[in-house]
């Protein structure tokens, strides 16, 4: 389940926003863990026992502001998802300095949060990591999907090139594109599928893994690059 806090140190605003929430859940059929604070300090002692995946924080908070709580949040964990809530546009803007995906302006309406926290949930389940099950000569392993680099083709098998090494299994790059592909995976040819974490850059037609270089074919060079920009800007 996704855990959401929200630190708001208005109590009607905080009210208002944990009121959207839940019609955002009834609507959808969904459930949400959420955490609510008055105070940013509160938030970063519980943060930091446990992990939230989606921020939704208020800018000018009296004790420790939300854009100090984001900077901090973000020396720990660079994948939590944040939102900034501001009645003043340029204190909002400030937040694209901590990698905040969006803000919202007070008076917060519901049509903007429900657009802005679907956009932010379905970037949180995109970038989840699962567990992948590899078959190898009656032996199994298990990874996660943050531990894979990519996938290629090589001699009818699969190598699996991960961050704790390569694995080969048998199988076809098709037999494995609908479980990865949902997952900010993306296919750059008939021959490989890519994790679009650990793409360093991309020259002509050759995606760069650090070292590793990946061939891309020409007609699907630009749905690839059109997904690279969408992840590397937060945007699914």
């Amino acid at each position: 389940m996704v855990r959401v806090a929200i630190a708001d140190d208005s109590a009607e605003d905080l009210a208002l926003v944990n009121r959207y929430i839940d019609r955002y859940c009834t609507e959808n059929g969904i459930r949400l863990s959420c955490a609510s604070f008055s105070d940013g300090e509160d938030l970063l002692e519980q943060e930091e026992r446990n992990p939230f995946d989606l921020l939704l924080l208020d800018v000018e908070m009296q004790w420790l502001n939300g854009i100090d709580v984001a900077r901090t949040i973000r020396e720990r964990n660079s994948e939590t998802v944040i939102l900034f809530i501001s009645a003043i546009v340029r204190y909002a803007v400030q937040g694209y300095s901590v990698g905040a995906m969006d803000y919202l302006l007070k008076p917060v309406a519901y049509p903007d949060f429900s657009i802005k926290l679907r956009n932010a949930l379905h970037y949180i389940e995109a970038h989840r990591a699962f567990r992948i099950q590899l078959a190898m000569d009656g032996n199994y392993r298990w990874l996660s999907s943050d531990q894979l680099r990519y996938v290629e083709v090589f001699r009818h098998a699969l190598v699996y090139h991960t961050t704790d090494g390569d694995f080969q299994t048998l199988g076809t790059i098709g037999a494995i594109a609908g479980q990865l592909l949902p997952h900010h995976f993306v296919q750059c040819s008939r021959f490989s599928l890519v994790n679009l974490k650990y793409v360093t850059g991309i020259e002509d037609n050759t995606l760069l893994l650090g070292s590793d270089r990946i061939a891309v074919s020409r007609r699907r060079r630009k749905e690839l690059v059109d997904a690279l920009l969408r992840y590397q800007g937060g945007l699914r």
